[in-house]
């Protein structure tokens, strides 16, 4: 029953008939009233960081956009950019992997979307829909190069570390993310680039309220003082780990709030609700999917059916498919926490090495980029005006590609 409520939200998300707040709260309800899951575990996804940390930043963005910080950082990459969509995709883009190597990606992708938007709503030439997914892609692939780029990794590093001895150092995984970054980046600025124009050129963004050109930023000297020392505290506490990142985000916009450098009526009115609601359901039907078993017994049929002579290479594929689908509709922690132990064990089985294994479904969880629901950073996204079916459209194809290079390339650097 929860496998068929799940799949029930997906084609309606797909045929786009209604709004995806609604469709996930349906599917939660549905997850209540015919799956037997509490109300408290269904709805559980609203106390999940992702979603403070869509709430905090969404108050934060709008005081950074209004006090002209938006402006004065967006106006220096159009300046680098020359007003080119690709030429911000790539420079946007690289600066964004640079950082998810280093720092928390949440907040990387969530500062990211602020910059993205307040080019888009000063420059009334450059749709934010052409550059704000491909640099959040961008942002991920990155991430993926260092141990601590991803929180999929971490847990990767510490499930590999408990089965075999040896878990992923902090530049392990460089060579193979630094190859597939090139390697995509490539894509998102050429095919997926003309691919993604095609799918929502139509629909333009709508119309900013008070558009204003870059060349003249007026910054407000005490909304800016007071957003940047909400955005120091909140660097602070992501460094210290005081807190988690999602309450970090909401102190933030706290900060932004009671010192006035946004208006609260404006900043709850702005506030994309939509998508709020959207990822805090969609948490919760995940979360049932999974504790229902379902994926669980799926993976084990695959591996019944499994020939003893499979080749390394075939045996890799198939858990590095079975690892992007999966983790298209659940989140990639959750994906690696399911798929890697079995996978550790399978190539056991078979006397192959743990390595490429460990490193094939790490990357293929973390690159899993189709839906909206296989990743927090992909799910905010969908503020910026993408449909639920925009992305399966414009991702399908550069997901191929992420699946033939970690097939690929893998087993030429880690060795079975």
């Amino acid at each position: 029953m929860v496998l068929a409520i799940f799949i029930l939200c997906i084609i309606l998300f797909i045929l786009d008939i209604f709004k995806p707040s609604t469709v996930a709260m349906l599917g939660c309800i549905l997850m209540v009233c015919l799956g037997g899951f509490p109300l408290a575990k269904a709805l559980g996804g609203f106390t999940n960081d992702i979603v403070l940390i869509v709430f905090g930043t969404e108050i934060f963005g709008i005081a950074f956009f209004d006090c002209g910080l938006g402006s004065a950082a967006a106006s220096r990459i159009l300046s680098l950019s020359k007003g080119k969509e690709k030429r911000i995709i790539i420079i946007a883009g690289c600066i964004a992997a640079l950082m998810s190597a280093f720092l928390n990606n949440q907040v990387v992708c969530s500062m990211m979307m602020v910059i993205c938007s307040s080019i888009s709503k000063a420059q009334k030439n450059i749709d934010s829909k052409n550059i704000i997914l491909p640099v959040i892609i961008c942002a991920i692939l990155g991430g993926q190069c260092t141990l601590i780029g991803a929180p999929a990794t971490l847990i990767a590093s510490s499930i590999a570390e408990e089965s075999t001895g040896q878990g992923i150092s902090m530049f392990e995984l460089l060579p193979l993310g630094l190859l597939i970054f090139a390697a995509s980046s490539a894509m998102i600025c050429s095919f997926s680039y003309k691919r993604g124009i095609k799918i929502w050129g139509e629909r333009k963004d709508e119309p900013a309220e008070a558009s204003e050109e870059l060349t003249d930023v007026r910054i407000n000297r005490r909304g800016a003082a007071v957003t940047l020392i909400a955005a120091a505290v909140m660097l602070v506490l992501f460094i210290t780990e005081a807190v988690s990142v999602g309450v970090a985000s909401v102190i933030g916009a706290l900060i932004c709030l009671i010192g006035r450098a946004v208006d609260e009526k404006k900043a709850l009115r702005e506030t994309d609700w939509n998508v709020i609601i959207w990822l805090g359901c969609s948490i919760g039907l995940a979360g049932a999917l999974n504790e229902s078993g379902a994926v669980q017994r799926v993976s084990e049929w695959i591996y019944r059916t499994l020939p003893a002579d499979v080749p390394a290479i075939a045996l890799l594929a198939v858990f590095v498919v079975m690892t992007v689908l999966i983790s298209n509709v659940l989140a990639n922690t959750t994906t690696v926490i399911m798929i890697l132990p079995f996978a550790i064990d399978v190539a056991e089985r078979y006397s192959l090495a743990p390595t490429p294994f460990v490193v094939a479904v790490t990357m293929a969880a973390g690159l899993s980029i189709m839906t909206p629901l296989s990743c927090g950073f992909i799910g905010m996204t969908m503020r910026a005006g993408y449909k639920f079916r925009d992305y399966i459209r414009y991702g399908w194809s550069l997901q191929s590609a992420l699946i033939l290079l970690i097939i690929g390339l893998t087993p030429s650097i880690f060795h079975f």
